[in-house]
């Protein structure tokens, strides 16, 4: 069963609620859920969308520190850890926190 909660407002108020709804590609009454968190809606959330582009970037990140993760995993398995490129690691890492620096600058513009 649906119920309904009516509440004044101003106009100037009720306009930017139903812009910011707009912008955001989801009904009011969702937004108005969302602000009143001592409410608990039953419905989802809306998983805002994200860039292509940003998730393939963020893909790859996660692709290659899964390799580092495995390559580790498995010298330690073998015991031969202490044969471990610690450099070429570094630079790895260094490269992805460069890589993910990047797209949270890009991100933010």
């Amino acid at each position: 069963m649906t119920e309904t909660i009516a509440f004044r407002c101003s106009a100037s108020e009720k306009a930017r609620l139903e812009v910011e709804a707009r912008r955001a590609r989801r009904p009011l009454a969702e937004l108005l859920r969302e602000r009143l968190p001592l409410v608990r809606s039953g419905h989802r959330k809306v998983v805002p969308e994200a860039d292509p582009d940003l998730l393939v970037a963020l893909l790859r990140i996660g692709a290659n520190l899964n390799q580092i993760a495995r390559a580790l995993n498995a010298a330690r398995k073998l015991g031969t850890l202490d044969r471990i490129d610690l450099l070429a690691l570094s630079a790895s890492l260094v490269a992805i926190e460069r890589e993910l620096d990047g797209l949270r600058e890009d991100w933010r513009a």
